[in-house]
């Protein structure tokens, strides 16, 4: 399988996107059992590639089929920049991805560490945007799911063309495990081409942020 070119193309294209709501962090994940399971994110971290809990909010987003969003006109004198980012940050939007029975299949989530206000055009942006990335998540939900835990981290790294030895370094694994989950994430996706995959086109529209320090 060698690399992840496609979920690295994805998360290039959906990043392009998102440079058009201000944020310093987002996470595109699919859901598993309650779960959110990350396809792709801004950053590199172990903690982020991990699967988690479902925020209240991010819960009621999925129920409603809409949008959900945090605005705070008061900024924290010391936002986390940690794990606990959903429910720190003063400024989330979270968008669901509906299949085309308008069934929940995954969650974007995007936030701002600083005083930020997201209004009704950075919401309608991001509700059509969780649409436009249903093909994606749906194309990638089955592959993923084949995947145990640690495979899935391994599977993310790889999309960011780590090698075997940064993703050993990543995980704090030694080499021989490190090869043992490369080559088994390759063994279980070997069947998984970038045909299955259908990038949907994506409109970036550029505006200036407010209210944001970079």
């Amino acid at each position: 399988m060698g690399q992840l070119p496609d979920l690295q193309e994805a998360r290039r294209r959906l990043g392009l996107a998102l440079d058009s709501l201000c944020h310093d962090r987002w996470v595109l994940g699919c859901l598993r059992g309650g779960w959110l399971q990350p396809i792709a994110a801004s950053q590199v971290s172990r903690r982020f590639l991990q699967r988690r809990h479902l925020t209240p909010l991010a819960r009621r987003a999925l129920y409603e089929k809409r949008p959900m969003v945090v605005n705070s006109v008061i900024a924290s004198p010391m936002p986390s920049n940690g794990y606990d980012w959903e429910l720190d940050w003063p400024a989330i939007l979270y968008a669901p991805v509906l299949d085309s029975s308008r069934l929940p299949i995954g969650l974007l989530a995007v936030g701002c560490r600083r005083d930020h206000w997201y209004s009704d055009e950075d919401v309608a942006y991001a509700q059509s945007l969780g649409q436009t990335l249903a093909p994606l998540v749906t194309a990638l939900r089955g592959p993923l799911f084949r995947l145990s835990e640690s495979e899935g981290e391994v599977a993310q790294l790889l999309s960011y063309g780590l090698s075997t030895q940064e993703v050993a370094r990543a995980l704090q694994l030694d080499d021989r495990r490190a090869r043992l989950l490369v080559d088994a994430v390759s063994r279980k996706l070997q069947s998984f081409t970038a045909d299955e995959i259908v990038f949907p086109p994506i409109q970036v529209k550029r505006r200036a942020c407010r209210g944001m320090t970079w």
